[in-house]
């Protein structure tokens, strides 16, 4: 199966392959700051500082920090209907990951209310409940 998978998988993205299926990957990705300010075109301008490290564990559980160079989703969603954790998702970009900090900046048309790193949890994470942060005005 996973022969398959990697006939299908660009060169680009075969690290996948390995960390999915190979590996005990783990990431430790966390959202630091989330802030907006509202432009004068009605749109959003948010700023996501986050923190993000890849680990290999062995069959012991010893965790081992690797070089990151991985694509990870950022985003944004808006204010929650009544009663709902999450409000619909407003902003999805994959990033390419290559070091611990980094600083992302783009917009929305709706007002964000939460906004992070790997914002659907798609990740084995460490602490995933740190992965989103409410927005803050500016």
């Amino acid at each position: 199966l996973t022969g398959l998978f990697a006939r299908h998988t660009p060169d680009s993205l075969q690290y996948l392959i390995k960390d999915l299926f190979y590996d005990i990957t783990l990431f430790n990705n966390k959202t630091e700051e989330a802030s907006y300010r509202k432009r004068n075109d009605g749109k959003y301008e948010v700023t996501l500082k986050v923190r993000s490290q890849k680990f290999k564990a062995d069959s012991l559980g010893k965790e081992t920090q690797v070089p990151e160079d991985d694509w990870i989703e950022i985003g944004a969603f808006a204010k929650p209907a009544d009663g709902k954790k999450y409000g619909e998702q407003i902003f999805s970009r994959m990033e390419k990951i290559s070091k611990d900090e980094n600083i992302f900046t783009f917009v929305t048309d709706k007002e964000p209310a939460k906004a992070g790193i790997d914002p659907n949890y798609y990740l084995v994470d460490r602490l995933s409940e740190d992965n989103l942060k409410e927005v803050e005005a500016q």
